[in-house]
């Protein structure tokens, strides 16, 4: 490109040649002289290049051998972004850069390039090195990571994992004592009544059985050999159904004896098949007394819970007295599960209410636990995105104000323009910042708008568990 300062003036001497020599040999003496003075002139000159070659290759020897390092400065004349950010960083980049000895390497440059040359040659010695911004835009991960199991995934009537098969066993005293009247109900209906609603709020995919022990025969003592070998699997190991629970419930009424030993031993039998890393079996004895058939459910309780089905035994008991309590708890420790006692219709009802409770506080805990890990991972990586943003940015305004600096040395040195040099620096520094800038904006809001996403995903899903449980309440 041709400016007003990239002009040559061209300079005319004009030889005013004195005439009037009388003589032939007076314009032979002149003419020789003049052919000698020209002569001289020349080789003035020619002495006067080579003493400025000599004194440039002198420079160079002294300043570090700049005329070799110079040579690689054309791979820096590529202005695409993409190759930009992967150039590898001058001899001065960073910490590194010292004005005074970059000067002295730029002295070496040849005399009479083109200012975009001689921008370029200066660029190779002072370019910041990119490569890491680069990486970290081109690895920037803007998903989330999958949600902590759900209450319903997990303890209780939960699984370990999402993949875990939970099967809940039901051990339903049926002894004659749970006729009992509380409330204008009998134990046996409120106890029917409260197991059919927990199965039915079980979690899809759960598989649930239930087992009638002591239904047969009577109290007395002579039907109690045959009432404490009763017990039945009523609602075979499978999914719940509402009308097939009903009608199995419907099967037995308040009868005989508590052999509850052998009812826990029985259900190992019904469990069999279910062993396994990804199986979790869980057992709920519902019970208004202790072992009156002579077995020993604690013996019984550990022996299931330590096989390789590892049973969880729960136990709630109805109205049960002192005595009973304790040995009620021995069988749940056993069992490694946990025992509860209720005495009466009201305090029936708010076991299970304060179960329900329990399980909104859980959604509301794992709803805020999840929202919040949503933020600090959004958070961790915009953060990082501001700051690498901020740090690119900042390299690439010292790299041009380096850059405008070496510009008038460049023109003062080699008189060239040093508009074109900050020109370039200029257009250099604005497409990296905008590759920076831009490139954290997008990923910052794709970070958002995805956390967002998510959080109302969490919070819909928290809203809705709750929602049914409470529903379930007002059946």
């Amino acid at each position: 490109m041709i400016t007003k300062k990239g002009l040559f003036i061209i300079f005319v001497a004009i030889l005013l040649v004195l005439a009037g020599c009388s003589s032939d040999s007076e314009k032979t003496d002149e003419a020789r002289q003049k052919q000698t003075k020209a002569a001289e002139t020349t080789k003035s000159k020619e002495k006067q290049k080579k003493e400025e070659k000599e004194d440039k290759e002198e420079n160079a020897d002294i300043s570090g051998t700049a005329a070799e390092k110079d040579t690689d400065y054309e791979k820096y004349m590529d202005t695409d972004l993409e190759a930009m950010m992967q150039m590898e960083p001058g001899e001065f980049s960073g910490d590194h850069y010292n004005v005074e000895e970059v000067k002295k390497r730029m002295d070496a440059f040849p005399a009479g390039d083109t200012a975009e040359n001689y921008y370029y040659r200066t660029l190779a010695l002072i370019a910041e090195d990119y490569r890491p911004y680069r990486e970290f835009f081109n690895q920037v991960d803007t998903s989330y990571a999958e949600n902590s199991a759900a209450p319903d995934e997990k303890a209780a009537s939960p699984a370990k994992q999402p993949d875990t098969q939970v099967n809940v066993a039901v051990l339903f005293d049926a002894s004659g004592s749970m006729g009992k009247q509380i409330g204008g109900k009998t134990q046996m209906d409120l106890a029917k009544e409260a197991v059919n609603d927990f199965l039915g709020q079980l979690p899809e995919g759960v598989q649930v059985s239930l087992r009638a022990y002591g239904h047969k025969g009577t109290g007395s003592d002579a039907d109690k050999a045959m009432s404490c070998k009763s017990s039945e699997e009523v609602y075979p190991l499978g999914t719940y159904d509402s009308q097939k629970m009903k009608k199995a419930l419907n099967t037995f009424s308040p009868a005989g004896w508590t052999p509850l030993a052998a009812s826990i031993r029985a259900a190992g039998k019904d469990l069999k098949k279910q062993t396994g890393d990804n199986v979790e079996n869980i057992v709920y004895v519902v019970s208004d007394g202790v072992e009156t058939c002579g077995g020993d459910p604690v013996k019984e309780a550990k022996a299931l819970n330590q096989s390789d089905i590892q049973a969880v035994v729960n136990i709630i008991g109805f109205d049960v007295d002192d005595a009973g309590q304790k040995a009620l708890k021995k069988v749940a420790e056993a069992g490694k599960g946990k025992y509860a006692t209720v005495r009466t219709k009201q305090e029936l009802e708010n076991f299970f209410i304060k179960a329900r409770t329990d399980l909104i506080n859980e959604w509301y805990s794992w709803e805020n636990s999840n929202v919040n890990e949503i933020y600090k991972s959004q958070n961790e990586r915009v953060n990082k995105l501001y700051k690498m943003e901020n740090d690119m940015v900042n390299k690439a305004y010292t790299e041009e104000n380096r850059l405008r600096e070496l510009s008038y040395y460049l023109a003062e040195k080699f008189d060239t323009e040093d508009v074109t040099v900050r020109q370039k620096a200029r257009t250099r520094g604005l497409d990296l910042r905008r590759y920076a800038r831009h490139t954290a904006l997008d990923f910052r809001q794709t970070l958002r708008n995805k956390g967002l996403d998510n959080r109302n995903d969490i919070r819909k899903k928290s809203r809705q568990a709750r929602d049914k449980i409470r529903n379930e309440d007002k059946k």
